[in-house]
């Protein structure tokens, strides 16, 4: 409701004093109203609209208030300061509260001064920074008052610094409150209220400094906001006294600008900090201000120095080359202090540099990871990373750098190839979520830490396979070695004995001897089979008899029938490939035919072959439930994409859109060399 009064009245007020403005024109106006009172109306329609706004969003909030109350002592003030000169200047001091709008008008302007300290002792949440700064801040709100009491009772002739009267003052109360006290006690108050100033001012920004060096990441964001409300203010000043000889109104629209700016930072601050980017707009203020002012220093130093020896022509030009050249240096160096200040780094790309030769020096996974958290959290100032790499045969390598206090983990996958390799867990060191510059640089050094991860991984398991492959061979040799001499060995051995027995009943007991060979060939036909075992342990023979293609159509022929139809699909012709793709795609064809024919309850399955730019594409499609949610890999499905994989290609097994599962495996063989040439289907016999 305060509000809701207040507002008007200073919207009123402030068109009152513009209004008495505009009457004067250009009057000599009695000391010490003689100052322009729009200046002092406009910064109380600004504190007014933001003070009205973050009072309608926050009602109880100290830092509303103090910006409605600035408002109505800007307000008061200009419009007390225009009526009084207008009475004064126009009406010999006849019209009605001539007196009271004097004693406002030329006793308030300081007090607009107050309002910054006081807002910056309980911005941004309206409390102290902690409770030991009440004493100190209750001297700072002793000096105000002791400021207002000296100005609200200092005579008018120390306040006019004796000045004659105005020929409208006449008649007039000047001092309605003012004690009988001597003059140099009066005088004494001038250095009196400037050190009241100074210290109301000095304690405010001694605690805003100690908020901040004690403040988390969120309010430190907060608080960021008066830093560049400061800076803003800083650069306003300079540019303002820069332009003053060749604008004179420029001083006066200092105040309102400066106003203008802290309301909207605190605005921002209080009610919608999470919106936007300060570091942002702290950043380009600094770089241009600090260019502004560099620029508006070697400007006037070149003009002097010129102007004294040449022309004034010439040292324009002079100056503006001079001016010129300084820029881009100006700017580069400024650009990087700035960015070294705000982000901890210079260069945003020097953090990519730092990692490439982090990484150089890493010998396996975990000590790459531990290299790749110890950056981010330097380049990002971050107290808390995790990087989660998975690993190619399943598990997870996991790092950790620093200790998490705060819940707001962003957590960012990273990929390579389109393939989700881990995840980065970081926690924002300024608010809940990253800049749009840290994110585009994130995304920078996170795909050259995936690429770098992978490759450590993909190093390792070469080596893993490389060790595995040559373990293979060898247990591969002791099986074949265990089939030859346990199970071959002994039934040769037999058989020989067999025949030499019978050969000896030839020629006395001849149905003894048909019985002996009988028995030599049961043994044989056992050989023959463990022979064919072998053989098709190591190759299947229906590839070297009918050739991939043929093959892959009676292993289709012999899933279908019942309710499941297979169709085979061979897109162009098939070169002579390599033994082992052959049998790659074999096997991961039957085994897909199988999944299919055991649990898919499927209607209609489809197989289709091609060679494509120096690779094998075998897909296989059904058209039945598909996989369910949730599905665990099986060890059917892990087969098939380690056979794809092992040859340097990829296997994928995913749910079909319009239902079904697809099976899809390419295998480059263009790099693999061949065994033997190309077999044409159906001349090579099987054995047996």
């Amino acid at each position: 409701m305060a509000a809701l009064v207040l507002s008007p009245l200073c919207v009123l007020a402030a068109a009152g004093g513009v209004w008495a403005g505009v009457r004067l024109g250009e009057a000599v106006r009695p000391d010490p109203i003689a100052w322009p009172s729009w200046s002092s109306v406009a910064a109380g329609l600004i504190l007014v609209a933001s003070g009205a706004v973050l009072v309608h969003r926050l009602p109880r909030h100290p830092v509303a208030w103090l910006l409605l109350g600035g408002a109505v002592v800007a307000c008061a003030g200009g419009f007390c300061a225009a009526y009084a000169a207008l009475s004064v200047v126009r009406h010999g001091g006849d019209l009605p509260f001539t007196a009271a709008a004097l004693f406002v008008g030329g006793r308030s302007g300081p007090l607009q001064n107050l309002i910054v300290p006081l807002v910056l002792l309980l911005f941004p949440d309206g409390r102290l920074p902690s409770p030991r700064w009440r004493l100190p801040a209750g001297a700072a709100l002793g000096c105000v008052g002791l400021v207002i009491l000296i100005l609200f009772t200092v005579p008018w002739r120390i306040i006019s610094e004796g000045d004659p009267p105005f020929p409208g003052l006449t008649g007039i109360e000047l001092d309605p409150v003012t004690p009988a006290l001597p003059d140099p006690v009066w005088q004494a108050t001038r250095v009196i209220i400037v050190v009241l100033l100074l210290t109301s001012v000095a304690i405010p920004v001694a605690a805003f400094a100690a908020r901040f060096r004690g403040s988390g990441p969120e309010l430190r964001v907060r608080l960021r906001w008066m830093l560049f409300a400061a800076l803003v203010n800083l650069v306003i000043t300079a540019l303002v006294f820069a332009v003053r000889p060749y604008l004179p109104g420029a001083p006066e629209a200092l105040w309102p600008a400066c106003l203008g700016v802290l309301a909207l930072a605190v605005l921002v601050a209080v009610a919608r900090h999470r919106l936007y980017d300060v570091d942002l707009l702290l950043g380009r203020t600094i770089l241009y201000g600090g260019l502004a002012v560099a620029v508006v220093a070697v400007d006037t130093a070149v003009f002097v120095g010129a102007g004294a020896l040449v022309d004034d022509p010439l040292a324009a030009v002079i100056g503006a080359g001079a001016v010129g050249i300084l820029y881009a240096p100006l700017r580069l160096r400024i650009q990087r202090w700035t960015d070294r200040v705000l982000n901890g780094r210079s260069d945003p790309y020097d953090v990519v540099s730092a990692l490439a030769e982090r990484l150089e020096e890493s010998v396996g996974p975990d000590e790459l990871l531990r290299e790749v958290a110890r950056v981010l959290s330097t380049a990002f100032r971050s107290p808390y990373v995790r990087v989660e790499l998975d690993r190619p045969g399943g598990g997870t390598y996991v790092v950790e750098h620093g200790i998490i206090r705060r819940d707001d983990v962003v957590v960012l996958p990273f990929a390579y190839r389109e393939a989700q390799i881990g995840r980065l867990a970081l926690v924002p060191r300024v608010g809940p979520r990253l800049s749009d510059a840290d994110q585009r640089l994130l995304a920078d050094v996170l795909r050259q830490a995936a690429a770098a991860a992978r490759a450590t991984a993909l190093t390792e398991e070469l080596q893993r396979s490389r060790e595995q492959l040559v373990t293979g061979i060898a247990e591969e040799r002791r099986r074949l070695r265990r089939d030859l001499h346990d199970g071959l060995g002994p039934l040769l051995a037999g058989a020989a004995l067999k025949i030499e027995a019978a050969r000896n009943l030839a020629g006395r007991d001849l149905p003894a001897a048909n019985a002996a060979l009988d028995d030599v060939r049961g043994d044989l036909s056992a050989m023959l089979a463990d022979v064919r075992r072998l053989v098709h342990g190591l190759r299947p023979p229906a590839l070297d008899q009918f050739g991939l293609a043929g093959a892959v159509e009676r292993q289709a022929a012999g899933f279908a029938g019942g309710s499941l139809e297979v169709a085979v699909h061979i897109e162009g012709g098939l070169p002579g490939l390599p033994a082992a793709v052959e049998v790659a795609a074999y096997r991961i064809i039957a085994e897909a035919l199988a999944n299919v024919s055991r649990h898919a309850r499927a209607t209609t399955c489809a197989v289709r072959l091609a060679a494509v730019r120096g690779a094998l594409e075998a897909e296989v499609t059904d058209d039945g439930r598909g996989l369910p949610p949730g599905s665990l890999s099986g060890v059917g499905l892990v087969a098939m994409r380690e056979r794809a994989e092992e040859l340097g290609g990829r296997c994928t097994v995913a749910a079909r859109p319009d239902g079904g599962t697809r099976v899809h495996a390419v295998i480059p063989y263009g790099t693999i060399p061949h065994g033997r040439g190309p077999v044409p289907d159906g001349t090579v016999p099987g054995p047996g």
